[in-house]
């Protein structure tokens, strides 16, 4: 092979890095002699969904490689495309801070790169089948990004199965006193109304939110209500303790469902929602 990427150019975790990195055992901005190896630190965000905060990959390339090469060989050793990927040098940069395919790995040594999804194309942000995008027409850099996205997630999925398992062993009795708000521009009988409830860290939305609705309303399904904890709409099979929710938070009883995020529209793309949302509502225009 030409690429210069040819060869074992490859590292394992380091110590103290992510259990779930498959690789490292290299030094950030490590290099060999003059034209050998560079190893650079890419940093995964926690715009990937997977659980943590964020995490920090090791990655040998040849010191004459370039961005794009970087991403191929996150590609090779990871599985995400490298359609996929936004490497910047900052979280969350835009498409147009980030930096470019020809930009040379010689620049970056030292620095942290951060590597945040793709923009999703404009097609696929307006819905996929809940839009006019139609799937069967994606390009191969749509269909690369979808596929990259849909193995990380499911991916992250698999890996954090121990974890769950042993939190929801630790979490056997423990219970949280969480405040339920109605905004007072809900209107009706329990406009701008709180209760507080101690409940099961592992109990079920959607059983809670019966419990709410007796609270606030006098009986479930009175009046029209969705649970959103930090902006984010609550799934009904989600436990309290996976969305997030601890001992003081708040929950606000909003009477409209918030419009779908980013995420949630591809995820309803990569699942064929076919416009349905989690709680098995339909997707609002």
């Amino acid at each position: 092979s030409t690429s210069p990427l040819a060869g074992p150019a490859r590292c394992r975790p380091a110590m103290g890095g992510s259990s779930s990195s498959p690789l490292a055992g290299c030094q950030p901005g490590a290099t060999a002699a003059s034209g050998g190896p560079i190893v650079l630190s890419v940093v995964r965000t926690g715009a990937w969904g997977m659980g943590l905060d964020e995490d920090v990959w090791q990655v040998e390339v040849p010191a004459i490689a370039t961005v794009a090469d970087l991403k191929a060989q996150v590609a090779e050793l990871y599985g995400l495309p490298a359609e996929a990927q936004q490497l910047g040098l900052s979280s969350g940069s835009s498409p147009q801070a980030a930096l470019g395919d020809a930009v040379q790995v010689q620049t970056l040594v030292g620095k942290r790169i951060y590597m945040d999804p793709a923009p999703v194309p404009a097609g696929l942000a307006a819905g996929g089948p809940l839009g006019d995008f139609d799937l069967g027409a994606s390009s191969p850099e749509e269909e690369a990004i979808m596929a990259g996205m849909a193995e990380m997630m499911f991916g992250a999925a698999q890996e954090s199965h121990e974890v769950d398992q042993a939190l929801v062993e630790s979490l056997q009795g423990v219970t949280y006193k969480v405040v339920f708000q109605r905004p007072q521009d809900a209107g009706g009988l329990a406009a701008g109304k709180k209760v507080q409830l101690e409940l099961d860290a592992l109990a079920l939305v959607g059983d809670v939110q019966m419990m709410v609705e007796v609270e606030l309303f006098g009986s479930a399904g009175a009046e029209p209500a969705f649970m959103v904890f930090e902006g984010t709409p609550l799934p009904p099979h989600l436990p309290l303790f996976h969305a997030g929710i601890e001992d003081g938070k708040t929950v606000i009883v909003a009477k409209d469902r918030p419009p779908p995020t980013e995420e949630e529209l591809m995820m309803m793309n990569l699942l064929g929602g076919g416009g349905m949302l989690e709680d098995g509502s339909a997707m609002r225009a």
